[in-house]
């Protein structure tokens, strides 16, 4: 009895009931509209539409390419767990010039796992999201289609850790592109 009660009080000393050490937080980081750029083949010529599209093309692949410096923020051989939750929404305007965002589609990874992707340190150079885009006319039924945004998070994430290291961080993703018609 005496050896069981000895035992309580020492688990309850304050050396032996330490609380454990708080988890460094993920922060949220917002990515500057500058760096990030948009890029989409159309169908019929195949020409790549750099930071603008044409209202009147289809567009089956576009790719939204973000230059983050992850290596930077986690130095060494890690692997980089990729996360998106992004989208592409169009604004269109009627004839009294009121605007309406339609959407689009998700921005995802390329490849089979589409929300999750694992990338080597040594062959990451940019994260790029891809989409399909329909006609933006035909989207936009009856509007008149002025601008794309892109937008959402990306949630990136490292293994292995180093001590005292957030194991992901959020980023903040805005950028819109202008649509343009042909007359």
């Amino acid at each position: 009895m005496k050896r069981a009660a000895a035992l309580l009080v020492l688990s309850l000393s304050p050396s032996f009931a330490q609380a454990p050490a708080p988890a460094p937080v993920s922060t949220t980081v917002e990515v500057p509209r500058e760096k990030i750029t948009l890029s989409c083949a159309d169908t019929y010529f195949k020409s790549v539409r750099q930071n603008f599209l044409l209202a009147d093309e289809t567009y089956p692949q576009c790719t939204l390419r973000l230059p983050l410096a992850l290596r930077q923020r986690w130095p060494g051989k890690r692997t980089f767990f990729l996360i998106p939750r992004v989208s592409a929404t169009l604004h269109a305007t009627d004839s009294r010039g009121q605007g309406r965002w339609l959407p689009i589609a998700p921005l995802v990874n390329p490849g089979v796992d589409p929300l999750h992707r694992a990338v080597t340190s040594a062959d990451y150079g940019a994260v790029e999201l891809s989409g399909s885009f329909g006609r933006l006319d035909q989207v936009a039924v009856g509007f008149t289609p002025d601008m794309i945004s892109t937008g959402g998070r990306l949630t990136v994430c490292a293994s292995p850790l180093r001590a005292g290291e957030a194991a992901c961080t959020t980023f903040d993703l805005a950028a819109r592109f202008k649509v343009y018609r042909r007359d």
